[in-house]
C-alpha cells in the first residue's frame, strides 16, 4: 500500500504536469505552424525575390547570378527584421515590384549621370539605406499614419503603372539573346518558356490546388526549358540561365565609399524618399490583408520600423530592398503559419544563399522572367476601366490613368509626384464641389419656440419671407467662399433678417471671413441685418463673429452683429425685429396681461372666465426656480400673468433641450390638466413670475357647484388649443430632424 501511494501522483502535483504537457503540445503545434507556412512562404517568395534581383542587377550591367544573390539577400533581411519584430502576424517580406521598379529607375537615373560600375553599387547601397533610415523615422514620428490619407485611386494608378513596367522590363530577356550558335528559330524559344511559365502559374492550381501556383508554374517551366533544349542543334547559351549563384563570402563587391561624394545625391535622397513612401503604403496594405486572413491587428508604426531596419540591412550586404508581398503572405497564413512565420522565412533564405549556389546554373532566366510578369499582370488594378465607364467614379478613373501615362512616359519617379500632386487635386475638387448650404428656410417654415399670440402668428406667417434661416457645412475657405455669395446673393439685396447657423462648420479660412464682412455690408445697404448662432470656436477661434470680424482689421463702416448660442434664440431674436417693423412690438416679461386676456380665455363667456377664475389659485416663483420638474407627478395648468418660463427637456446633468418659451398672456401644462401622469419636462423660470393655476381639484370644485358647463368649456379649449400647438410644434420638428 505505501508503494502505491508513492508512486501515484499527489492531487496538487496532477493538475500542473498536465497544464505544462498541454502548454508543451501547444507549442510544438505552433512551432510547426510557424516551420510550415514559413517554408511555403519562401517558397512563394523566393522565384519571384530572385527574378526581381535578376533584373535589377542586368539592368545595371552585373550578370544574372549576382542579382539572384541580391535577391535572396534581401528577403532574409527584411523577413529576419520583420519576423524579430513579430508587428505583423504572418506576413512575408521580400523584394516586391513597387520598390524594385523605382529602384530600376534611379539607377538609371544614376547611370544617365556618368555613374557605372561599381558606382552603381555604391548608389543602391545609399538609397536602400537612406530608405530604412527614412521608414525608421517615418515609424518613430507617426507619420506612417499620413500614409493612409492619400487615395486609393492614386494608389491604384502608380500599381498599374509599375505592374506595366515590370512587364516591359522583360522584353529584352524575352526576345532572342545570344541564340546564334541555335538558329534564327531558337530566338522566340526564351519567350515561349515564359510563356509556358506564365500559363502554368495561372492554370495548375486547377489541378493541383493544394500546391501554391507560382510554385508549379516554376517547376514546369523549367521542365519544359530543359526538355525541349535537349533538341537543340547546339549548346544553350550561357546568357539563358543565371548561372552558379556566389556564395556570400565572394559576392561583396568593390565598393569604394571615397567616391560618395561623386554620387549624384539630389537624385538618391529624392528616390530614397519615394522609395520610403511607396515601400510604406505597399507594405502597410499587405499587413491590412495579413489581418483579413488571420483575424489580428498589425503594429504598424513597428511594422514601419522594422521594415526600415531590414532596408539598412539589404543595402548594407549588398541586396535588394523591397517589402511585404501577398502573395506569399497568403499561402504562408493559410499553411497555419502565425507569429514566427516570417523568421522561419528569413532563416530558410539564409539557408539557401548558402548551399543554392550549384542550382543557378539550372534556372533560365526567362522561366524568372515569365514570374516578373505573372507578377505584373497581378498589379494590374483592372477595375480603373470601369471607374472611368462610371460617371460617378470617372474622375478618380482619369486621376488613376493620369498617374498610369505619366509612370509609363516619364518614369516612375514622375508617376509618384503626379500621384501625390493627383491626391491633393482630387482632395480638393471634392472639397469645392461639396455643398456649403445644408439647408435654407424663411421664416414661414421655421418659427422659434417663444409662444407668440394668434396675431402675432398670423404677421408672422404673412410676412415670414423677410426671415431667412441659412444652414452652413463643411469648410469655408477660398475654394467655396465664391460659391456661397454667388448662391446666397439674391437674398443679399433684399431687406431681410439672415440667420446663419455655423453648427455644422468646421473650418472658416481667412477668405471665408472676409466673405462675410461683404456679405454683412451688402446686407445692410439694402436694409437686412446678419445674425449668427451656433459659432463654434474650433472653427472660427472666437465665439463672437462682430469680435472675430474686427480682429481681421480695423473696419469703422462695419455694422455691427448678433451672435447667438442656440438657433432658436436667433430665430427669437428674428422674429421680434419683424413684428418690431410691422407696428406690433411683442410683449415682455415685465408687461402684465390679466387672465381675461388669456389665450385660453379669449373665447369664453364672460360668466365661464369668472367660474373658473373663482377656482384657481395664485402662485409666484422667483428666477431660477422650478414651477414643476421633470418627472414629478402633476393635473395642473398654469396661466401665466407676468415674468416668463421656459420648458426644459434634461438630456444631461447640465444640458437640456429647450422645448418652447412662455410669456404673459400663454399658458403651459396643459397636457398634464387633460391627462394627468409624469410631468415630460421642466418649467424653469427665467423671469420672476406670477401664475394662476387650474387643477383636477378646481375642476370637482366645479363639478359639485354644478358648474359642468364651465369645466366642460375649459377642456375643449384645451383639447382645441393645446393639442393643435402640440402637432404643429411635432410637425416642425419631424421636418427639422428629416433635414439632419
Amino acid at each position: 500500500m505505501a508503494q502505491e501511494s508513492s508512486d501515484s501522483p499527489s492531487p496538487e502535483a496532477s493538475p500542473n504536469q498536465q497544464s505544462l504537457a498541454t502548454r508543451a503540445r501547444a507549442l510544438v503545434r505552433s512551432g510547426m505552424r510557424d516551420l510550415l507556412g514559413g517554408l511555403a512562404g519562401t517558397g512563394v517568395a523566393l522565384p519571384q525575390s530572385m527574378a526581381l534581383g535578376v533584373a535589377l542587377f542586368v539592368g545595371m550591367g552585373f550578370d544574372a547570378s549576382s542579382g539572384a544573390l541580391a535577391g535572396l539577400i534581401g528577403a532574409a533581411a527584411l523577413s529576419l527584421a520583420s519576423g524579430i519584430a513579430g508587428a505583423t502576424v504572418g506576413m512575408i517580406s521580400a523584394p516586391n515590384g513597387p520598390v524594385s521598379m523605382l529602384l530600376v529607375t534611379t539607377l538609371a537615373s544614376v547611370a544617365a549621370s556618368g555613374i557605372t560600375g561599381d558606382g552603381l553599387i555604391l548608389a543602391l547601397f545609399a538609397s536602400l539605406v537612406l530608405m530604412g533610415l527614412f521608414q525608421f523615422l517615418l515609424a518613430v514620428s507617426g507619420g506612417g499614419q499620413l500614409i493612409k490619407f492619400i487615395p486609393y485611386p492614386a494608389v491604384a494608378g502608380l500599381v498599374t503603372g509599375i505592374g506595366v513596367l515590370m512587364i516591359l522590363s522583360q522584353v529584352e530577356a524575352l526576345f532572342g539573346n545570344d541564340a546564334e550558335t541555335l538558329g534564327f528559330a531558337w530566338g522566340a524559344f526564351p519567350a515561349v518558356s515564359a510563356l509556358v511559365t506564365f500559363a502554368g502559374i495561372t492554370l495548375a492550381p486547377r489541378v493541383l490546388p493544394g500546391v501554391p501556383g507560382i510554385i508549379s508554374g516554376i517547376l514546369i517551366g523549367i521542365a519544359v526549358f530543359h526538355l525541349v533544349l535537349l533538341a537543340a542543334p547546339g549548346p544553350v547559351p550561357e546568357s539563358w540561365v543565371v548561372g552558379t549563384i556566389p556564395s556570400l563570402t565572394l559576392a561583396a563587391f568593390h565598393i569604394d565609399f571615397s567616391s560618395l561624394g561623386s554620387l549624384p545625391w539630389q537624385i538618391i535622397l529624392t528616390s530614397a524618399l519615394t522609395l520610403a513612401v511607396l515601400g510604406s503604403v505597399d507594405c502597410l496594405l499587405t499587413a491590412v490583408v495579413a489581418d483579413e486572413a488571420t483575424g489580428e491587428r498589425h503594429d504598424a508604426r513597428r511594422e514601419l520600423a522594422a521594415q526600415g531596419i531590414g532596408q539598412v540591412l539589404a543595402g548594407i550586404l549588398g541586396g535588394v530592398g523591397g517589402g511585404g508581398t501577398k502573395g506569399s503572405s497568403l499561402v504562408a497564413i493559410r499553411a497555419g503559419g502565425r507569429r514566427w512565420t516570417a523568421f522561419v522565412s528569413g532563416a530558410t533564405f539564409l539557408m539557401l544563399i548558402l548551399f543554392l549556389g550549384p542550382v543557378g546554373q539550372f534556372l533560365p532566366i526567362s522561366v524568372l522572367a515569365g514570374v516578373i510578369v505573372f507578377v505584373g499582370v497581378g498589379m494590374v488594378e483592372w477595375n480603373i476601366v470601369h471607374w472611368v465607364r462610371r460617371p460617378q467614379t470617372r474622375m478618380d478613373g482619369s486621376a488613376a490613368l493620369l498617374v498610369v501615362a505619366t509612370t509609363l512616359v516619364f518614369g516612375l519617379m514622375v508617376g509618384v509626384a503626379v500621384g501625390v500632386l493627383g491626391s491633393i487635386f482630387l482632395f480638393l475638387h471634392r472639397l469645392v464641389g461639396a455643398p456649403v448650404i445644408h439647408e435654407r428656410a424663411t421664416g414661414k417654415e421655421l418659427h422659434s419656440l417663444q409662444f407668440r399670440t394668434a396675431e402675432e402668428r398670423s404677421l408672422l406667417d404673412t410676412h415670414g419671407d423677410r426671415i431667412v434661416y441659412v444652414e452652413l457645412r463643411g469648410n469655408l475657405f477660398f475654394g467655396t467662399a465664391d460659391r456661397l455669395f454667388t448662391e446666397l446673393l439674391p437674398d443679399l439685396d433684399r431687406p431681410v433678417w439672415m440667420i446663419v447657423n455655423m453648427r455644422r462648420v468646421q473650418y472658416v479660412d481667412i477668405s471665408g471671413l472676409h466673405l462675410f464682412r461683404q456679405m454683412i455690408k451688402r446686407l445692410h445697404a439694402h436694409g437686412g441685418r446678419m445674425i449668427y448662432s451656433n459659432v463654434r470656436k474650433s472653427a472660427v477661434t472666437k465665439r463672437k463673429m462682430h469680435k472675430l470680424l474686427l480682429w481681421l482689421g480695423p473696419e469703422p463702416d462695419l455694422p455691427k452683429v448678433r451672435t447667438f448660442k442656440s438657433t432658436d434664440a436667433a430665430l427669437e431674436h428674428a422674429e421680434n425685429l419683424l413684428l418690431t417693423a410691422l407696428g406690433h412690438p411683442p410683449s415682455t416679461a415685465s408687461q402684465r396681461v390679466e387672465a381675461d386676456d388669456n389665450e385660453i380665455f379669449r373665447h369664453m363667456q364672460p360668466e365661464s372666465r369668472e367660474a373658473i377664475k373663482s377656482v384657481m389659485r395664485s402662485l409666484s416663483f422667483k428666477r431660477k426656480q422650478a414651477v414643476f420638474n421633470y418627472g414629478e407627478p402633476g393635473d395642473a395648468l398654469y396661466l401665466i400673468l407676468k415674468g416668463e418660463v421656459e420648458m426644459r427637456l434634461p438630456t444631461r446633468k447640465y444640458h437640456y433641450k429647450r422645448l418652447g418659451k412662455h410669456r404673459p398672456g400663454s399658458y403651459f401644462g396643459a397636457l398634464s390638466l387633460l391627462a394627468p401622469g409624469l410631468r415630460s419636462a421642466t418649467a424653469f423660470v427665467t423671469e420672476d413670475i406670477e401664475l394662476l393655476m387650474l387643477d383636477r381639484e378646481a375642476l370637482d370644485t366645479l363639478a359639485r357647484n354644478h358648474r359642468y358647463e364651465e369645466g366642460l368649456s375649459v377642456l375643449y379649449e384645451l383639447g382645441g388649443l393645446s393639442l393643435a400647438q402640440e402637432l404643429r410644434q411635432s410637425r416642425a420638428e419631424l421636418r427639422r430632424l428629416e433635414r439632419w
